[in-house]
């Protein structure tokens, strides 16, 4: 298995170096590769065994040598955590082509060279076990979509493009020099003589030094800031947010798809794999803060986004909002919680890629994106309308869906947490970050199902500028229905057996969290002021 998810990581960008041709060769072998990278990734989670051991390791010794004090390797697998965001990455790659078939006739050749390059940079992000090759995937998936919503994008593409990438390149660098000094402290601060004077930047074995010696509370909250300014400008948390609405409006169709599916996630997965594990007590520290931002991008994302005129916008202000819910779910610290943000980061991914997906099929029929020039396409487009629909009511958390299941546990795991306080954090606060999260929630769903009653329902509105391209509309084809029916199978099944994909993430999620969940409860009976009061205590016994 390990020489398979070596070849799935790096056969899209292999491929990338080989596509020339006319818009059809391009396209099809784009298609082709895609579709065999997912066939790929369903053989390995399929048989991924579940358990918090990695899977399917590959490991090559990339830059150390005989005697050298550092070991930087080219080290791939799978775990509970990025399973299902490996899975998610191919079946949202194949989306954005399937979306993208008709919609790209500039250059498409090149088009399609970016978007396989970009699909082996996210694939790479989740599978990485070492630092520095985490970093370098990182990084890498910045140059693909740069030049995809420079190229490609809408009428102020270029300014989006470099917005993007300054936004996430100066994060990234501050990034960069905090997992660097995570390996340095280890390097100096050695266990025994078994890992005296090597410098390793190996992810599970730095996990495992630092849950045996803790660094230093002090040290650990400057390398926490560190971390925080890439991965926070990634999620995007409020207030480090405004990159991302105008980079939504001005990318293609496929860039949003796979922006919002899956490179948002790069943030709320580098807090998962990175601080909360190595840095307990500074994540104790910050846990407060994290979790009013994440409130405040809730509420924030979601009243922007009701004001909104143009349909990609109010959806790209929609992931604000629900990013909120991931990091006040992942910061809870309760389990519950926990469980439900890194699930809601699928979540996400399914529905508001599916949600850019039908948005571009939509602007491909009529060549707008404005409210006001939409209304009574369910008449026209009975077929799209449905899919819209299902896409709209997994965003809102309706019952029996993917949505609520995530959002039940990240509101479970906050309120669990607004009656276990942490000194000398007073109860009350946490409390009215819970409340207000919930109040997110039900403007979640003012906002979608006003779009989707403007836009679908009602009498047809046609202005003078696109008049024309609202006559002789045909409905989804069998391209466009295969693009979207995986996701919405999906939705489905996570919504009615959630425990199918908790049961495999599970494991992973208490071994990276419960040096942050220990270090909460000891901050918890530490004496403090009279509100520090009971605490969640228990850990899920093993399946």
């Amino acid at each position: 298995m390990d020489k398979l998810l070596l070849i799935t990581v790096l056969l899209p960008a292999l491929t990338a170096l080989a596509i020339s041709g006319n818009k059809a060769v391009a396209r099809t072998a784009a298609l082709v590769v895609s579709l065999i990278v997912f066939a790929a990734s369903v053989v390995l989670i399929a048989a991924f065994p579940g358990g918090k051991e990695a899977f399917a390791k590959f490991d090559y010794a990339w830059l150390s040598g005989v005697g050298a004090p550092f070991d930087v390797r080219f080290s791939l697998a799978l775990d509970g955590l990025s399973v299902w965001l490996f899975g998610l990455t191919s079946l949202l790659a194949v989306t954005s082509i399937l979306v993208s078939w008709e919609a790209i006739a500039d250059r498409p050749a090149l088009f399609y060279q970016l978007l396989l390059t970009l699909e082996t940079g996210m694939l790479g992000v989740f599978t990485a076990q070492d630092v520095i090759l985490f970093y370098v995937f990182f990084e890498f998936t910045l140059i693909p979509l740069f030049f995809m919503i420079g190229i490609w994008g809408s009428e102020l593409r270029r300014y989006a493009a470099v917005k993007f990438f300054l936004f996430t390149l100066a994060g990234s660098l501050l990034t960069f020099l905090g997992l660097l000094t995570v390996a340095l402290w280890d390097y100096y601060h050695p266990i025994g003589d078994a890992s005296a004077w090597r410098l390793t930047f190996s992810i599970p074995d730095l996990i495992a030094h630092y849950a045996a010696r803790p660094m230093d509370p002090t040290v650990q909250l400057w390398i926490f800031i560190a971390l925080f300014a890439g991965f926070a400008v990634k999620v995007p948390l409020f207030p480090l947010h405004t990159w991302l609405p105008l980079a939504h409006v001005q990318a293609p169709a496929a860039g949003s798809i796979l922006l919002a599916g899956v490179l948002l996630k790069i943030g709320t997965y580098g807090f998962l794999r990175f601080s909360l594990p190595m840095l307990p007590q500074a994540s104790v520290v910050c846990m407060p803060w994290v979790m009013l931002l994440a409130a405040a991008g809730i509420i924030y994302g979601a009243l922007v986004a009701l004001a909104q005129q143009d349909v990609k916008r109010l959806i790209a202000y929609s992931s604000v909002s629900h990013l909120g819910f991931c990091m006040l779910g992942i910061f809870s610290g309760a389990w519950a919680g926990i469980e439900g943000g890194a699930l809601q980061m699928i979540n996400h991914g399914l529905s508001t890629g599916g949600l850019f997906a039908v948005v571009g099929m939509i602007y491909e029929r009529f060549h707008t994106r404005e409210i006001a020039n939409f209304g009574g396409l369910a008449r026209k487009l009975p077929v799209l309308s449905f899919f819209m629909l299902a896409l709209t009511l997994s965003s809102i958390g309706l019952p029996g869906l993917n949505g609520f299941v995530g959002e039940f546990l990240i509101l479970l795991g906050a309120f669990q947490r607004g009656w276990s306080f942490i000194a000398p954090v007073p109860g009350e606060l946490l409390r009215a970050v819970a409340v207000a999260s919930v109040f997110g929630v039900l403007l979640g769903a003012w906002y979608m199902l006003w779009l989707y009653q403007r836009v679908f329902f009602g009498p047809a509105r046609e202005s003078s500028k696109d008049k024309k391209h609202h006559h002789d509309v045909r409905d989804m084809n069998v391209r466009e229905v295969c693009a979207l029916a995986p996701l919405i199978v999906l939705i489905v099944w996570i919504g009615v057996q959630p425990n199918f994909f908790l049961k495999r993430m599970s494991p992973t999620l208490r071994d990276l969290s419960r040096n942050y969940v220990t270090a909460l409860d000891d901050a918890a009976r530490a004496p403090g002021p009279e509100y520090a009061g009971t605490v969640e205590r228990g850990e899920p016994q093993e399946e």
